[in-house]
């Protein structure tokens, strides 16, 4: 094989495992240990589960995937929708912030999902799965919520319980600069199940980075002249 074979066959496989990486602006810190259902099967927006967050200080920022978990519960039917929609919070005060009147993107999600009772299942959604949210551009240093709502069917959403008051915020993940500010069921504040657990929701999301084309250029560098030194 020619040297000048070898140094494309690299730098294209460099290009291709750099093209993308998925970067968690917001998720659980831990897996789910229980869910609950909804406040209403084809609700309005307030009868949510949801999250609000602030945005990093280097927007905009535009949604590429979203993870929720959720459960069956008694659901045998195969089949289920709700709607994911991004709005604007009531303030940005932590454990204060709910869904606002404003609302920026919608997505209808249709999907199917196990016909076993009380099973949980992941459902990941692609840029393609929710086209408003995706194609609205977050302001940097903003406060939005991210709700479920109006779920076709008495299906559960996941959950990880057993949180002490003022401690959920703790428990999410985040990274580009956002912060968790408040989980909310039923557009209230302070989602709590019981009198000592405040929960965390499975909502996960955030978007796919490229690599500067100046670090591909590099990677592809340094794999020719690697290869080069094997051959000699």
């Amino acid at each position: 094989m020619k040297i000048k074979k070898l140094f494309t066959i690299a730098a294209t496989s460099a290009l291709i495992s750099s093209a993308s990486a998925a970067v968690t602006w917001f998720g659980p810190s831990n897996t789910p240990n229980s869910n609950a259902n909804w406040p209403a099967i084809n609700g309005t927006y307030t009868q949510n589960f949801g999250v609000a967050f602030k945005t990093g200080p280097s927007g905009p920022y535009a949604m590429d995937w979203a993870t929720i978990i959720l459960s069956t519960s008694s659901v045998t039917t195969g089949s289920a929708s709700f709607t994911l929609e991004l709005r604007n919070t009531t303030n940005a005060t932590a454990y204060s912030a709910v869904a606002g009147t404003t609302s920026y993107a919608t997505d209808v999600i249709s999907f199917t999902m196990p016909t076993t009772t009380n099973t949980n299942f992941i459902l990941s959604l692609t840029a393609a799965d929710i086209p408003n949210i995706s194609s609205y551009e977050m302001a940097a240093d903003t406060a939005y919520s991210l709700i479920l709502y109006a779920p076709s069917h008495n299906i559960g959403m996941g959950r990880t319980t057993g949180y002490t008051n003022g401690t959920t915020n703790n428990n999410y993940t985040v990274n580009s600069g956002f912060s968790a500010l408040d989980t909310f069921r039923n557009n209230a504040p302070n989602y709590a199940n019981t009198a000592n657990s405040y929960p965390s929701l499975a909502i996960s999301f955030g978007e796919n980075t490229v690599p500067e084309p100046t670090s591909i250029v590099l990677t592809m560098l340094a794999s020719g002249v690697m290869l080069l030194r094997r051959k000699r």
